[in-house]
């Protein structure tokens, strides 16, 4: 499945549903690497609040279903593939930076859902990225287009994805440790 920023984008936006196509995508992998799902039970509440007709519901609900299974096919994938969902280079710096602070924001607001009453339990390598994540969703949008801001925005975008992937198989690492101890004390 191809997936399209900006597709998604139009359609969010003109259902009303109160989330851009960066936040929803971060917010669904956030979900994903806390709780190993991304059925709609979870998220449809959160990324679907705004939106009142039931047309623009089931269009809306349809697309991110999809984007969901693009989210677990990615992540799970052995040639990480995974890349966040933001607008193409040709928008400007400014914009990018702001899709990939609502991205961070998404993904940090997925994490806390999707992990329910589990603890997120990280070694440092974990708490250092999602405090950078924390910072990152913070950060204002830079107007300053050159070469140095397109480098310092790869290289956020390519710390973003090697950090998913990592988060993931970090804490499912450590949850198969925690069961595997638990049925052994069985």
């Amino acid at each position: 499945m191809t997936v399209d920023y900006n597709s998604v984008n139009r359609q969010l936006i003109s259902a009303g549903a109160g989330v851009w196509a960066s936040e929803s995508h971060g917010f669904l992998c956030g979900v994903f690497c806390a709780s190993n799902n991304v059925a709609s039970a979870i998220w449809q509440e959160y990324l679907l609040v705004g939106v009142e007709n039931s047309s623009d519901f089931d269009e809306s609900f349809a697309l991110l279903t999809q984007l969901a299974k693009h989210v677990s096919d990615e992540i799970l994938s052995e040639n990480m593939t995974f890349t966040p969902l933001l607008p193409d280079d040709k928008v400007s710096i400014a914009e990018r930076s702001n899709s990939i602070s609502e991205w961070c924001a998404g993904f940090v607001s997925g994490l806390g859902i999707g992990r329910g009453e589990n603890k997120l339990d990280l070694d440092s390598e974990g708490d250092e990225f999602l405090q950078d994540i924390i910072s990152i969703s913070r950060m204002g949008s830079s107007d300053e287009e050159g070469d140095d801001s397109e480098a310092a925005y790869f290289e956020i975008v390519e710390y973003i994805r090697v950090g998913v992937i990592f988060i993931y198989q970090q804490f499912h690492e450590i949850k198969k440790r925690h069961t595997s101890r638990q049925e052994s004390l069985h």
